[in-house]
């Protein structure tokens, strides 16, 4: 046995192990089981395209007061081991927890910056909880489910309020030109700084001893914000889940500020710069102003109020 014969046994043996995708030398999002034959389910949950899972972003989790034939919005999946796969995605809302029943279901659209968006395309119940998810699919293989989101539709069947009221707006800069982003905005460290949020003891911005929540501080300062510019917004953390919030579905990092740079809807855009605005968060919180744009992904969220 030579060597080079001897190293490719050992490279198909690794790839059989890990489920990477060996197949003529070509990596592809989809688990060598789909191309070679074996097992048809390689990834934990049973899916058996090689993709990230989805991030599901909107509606919110557990927000109230949605459309009889709401959007859903999603950050989609991309491939593990090859950029820009051709992948759809596919939507799914229940209203049972074990999604054993589906009231809706159809494939999104997504946009340039990897967002999928998806409008459900009949009328649900009125004043109905109801969940969904999302997961990429390419031919007959599909990946792994996104995390899971609850809302609750309207309790007439007219129009829909703003979920959780709130939120001064005030003027909007027009959109930036194909290809460009808006500058950083001035004025509002200073006006962090001026007191506009009042109190920002841990009893104001941290009450429930939970980080990534709202709270009546940062509300504050966000209103603030807003009723100069309506792009500010807050960080809905898509790095962090119920796991590393106490059990708590996330809404937001309950000390940063999200502002959206770019062209067409603020909520979940991954186009924004974002601001730090307390130091030793649900801790001894001290006022900073720090922005840490591309430092960690981030994306705009009204915290279910606007």
């Amino acid at each position: 046995m030579n060597d080079r014969f001897q190293m490719k046994c050992v490279a198909l043996a690794t790839c059989a192990l890990f489920a990477v995708a060996c197949e003529s030398g070509m990596r592809s999002p989809v688990s060598p089981s789909a191309v070679s034959g074996g097992v048809s389910a390689l990834n934990a949950d049973g899916s058996n395209l090689k993709v990230t899972a989805p991030l599901a972003l909107t509606p919110l989790f557990e927000q109230t007061d949605r459309s009889l034939k709401p959007q859903l919005v999603a950050r989609g999946s991309t491939g593990v081991y090859i950029a820009g796969a051709s992948l759809s995605h596919r939507f799914q809302v229940s209203d049972v927890e074990s999604f054993q029943n589906i009231v809706a279901t159809g494939t999104g659209t997504s946009d340039a910056a990897g967002i999928t968006r998806w409008t459900v395309d009949t009328d649900l119940k009125v004043n109905q909880r109801y969940l969904w998810r999302v997961r990429a699919e390419m031919a007959d293989a599909v990946g792994p489910w996104s995390n899971v989101m609850a809302f609750t539709t309207v309790k007439t069947g007219g129009t829909t309020t703003t979920a959780g009221g709130g939120g001064s707006t005030g003027p909007r800069p027009a959109d930036p030109a194909p290809g460009t982003r808006l500058p950083f905005p001035s004025g509002f460290q200073e006006l962090l700084f001026s007191g506009v949020g009042g109190d920002f003891s841990n009893g104001q911005s941290c009450p429930r001893g939970i980080k990534y929540v709202n709270n009546p501080w940062q509300d504050r300062v966000i209103d603030a914000f807003r009723q100069r510019d309506s792009r500010w917004g807050y960080n809905g953390k898509p790095t962090r889940t119920a796991a590393d919030n106490n059990g708590v579905p996330v809404v937001a990092a309950g000390d940063e500020a999200a502002y959206h740079y770019g062209a067409g809807p603020d909520q979940g855009s991954f186009d924004v710069y974002l601001v730090d605005m307390l130091l030793s968060h649900c801790g001894s919180p001290q006022l900073t102003w720090r922005v840490f744009t591309g430092e960690e992904p981030g994306f705009w969220s009204g915290a279910g109020r606007f």
